[in-house]
């Protein structure tokens, strides 16, 4: 039993990195969880021109709920698992401001809080998990397109002591927005890059590489149906398979009022290799002040 709670508060650990959100942990043999930054929606990362921009704040709530009994196995196949299911949600409080003439910066701080439960063993952890501190920049090259990189966002190990991991991590990542008429695409490409474990004798995981893509059309001044396509890979390290998975998503944007939204979709997996199978509900509501 020692070993097992072990094994999973390492994988929960995984599944919480970057400013992605965490899903499940589902055994042994799983390298690591579902597609990071899964739970990104359309407009995403839609921000102003920054020139002559006043100081503004935004408060985000994103909320997974992921339930699956399949994993990938080595050769691409779905493969029967414990029956797990995890509940996360992701706390974000963002501060805008114009750095120099031209440049948008956003300072966020990100608290995690994961409740992953083994329904078949009976197992489980919950509580707050390692926040997420730091700076991300962005231009507008032309009034369609956004255009922004978050490269020193920290993952600090402060949560609580069953989430709590054992380095410092960092995320990087490049991401835009265009935006012609009806139409918008968002979208991004980043890695986590972990940090040496503070635990003797314990294997440093490979980096994971992941891009999300979300292409909305907005049918009426309140509804905006939007589709997705993530993948996420990670490459073998330390006697830990490679694993990766292309995933789809559908959803709806909700613009109910200028300043605050709600976006419901659901994503599933299509293709994969060591991890486990998507079958998430997302929830993302912002509110502008």
């Amino acid at each position: 039993m020692k070993n097992q709670t072990s094994l999973k508060k390492s994988c929960v650990t995984k599944l919480i990195q970057g400013a992605a959100v965490a899903a499940l942990c589902a055994g042994a043999t799983v390298a690591n969880a579902e597609v990071t930054r899964g739970f990104i929606g359309a407009h995403e990362y839609a921000l102003p021109d920054p020139s002559g921009m006043k100081p503004w704040n935004v408060f985000v709530e994103y909320t997974t709920f992921q339930k699956t009994s399949k994993v990938w196995n080595d050769s691409g196949s779905k493969k029967s698992s414990d029956d797990i299911e995890s509940f996360v949600s992701l706390s974000k409080f963002v501060h805008f401001w114009e750095i120099t003439n031209g440049v948008g910066i956003a300072w966020e701080l990100i608290v995690p809080k994961v409740s992953v439960q083994n329904r078949d063993t009976g197992d489980g952890v919950s509580g707050i998990a390692d926040l997420l501190t730091g700076p991300a920049f962005w231009i507008k090259p032309n009034e369609n397109w956004t255009l922004g990189t978050d490269m020193a966002f920290v993952q600090v190990p402060v949560g609580d002591r069953d989430l709590r991991s054992t380095r410092w991590n960092v995320v990087a990542s490049v991401f835009w927005d265009a935006q012609y008429g009806k139409f918008n695409y968002t979208g991004n490409l980043g890695t986590t890059i972990n940090g040496p474990t503070e635990r003797k004798g314990a294997a440093d995981p490979a980096n994971p590489y992941y891009f999300n893509n979300r292409f909305g059309y907005r049918v009426s001044q309140l509804v905006e149906p939007y589709v997705g396509v993530d993948y996420q890979w990670q490459d073998s390290k330390d006697g830990v398979a490679e694993a990766h998975e292309l995933a789809g998503a559908v959803g709806v944007m909700f613009h109910m009022a200028p300043n605050y939204h709600l976006s419901v979709h659901y994503q599933g997996g299509i293709d994969g290799k060591n991890m486990p199978v998507s079958n998430n509900l997302n929830v993302r509501f912002a509110y502008v002040f």
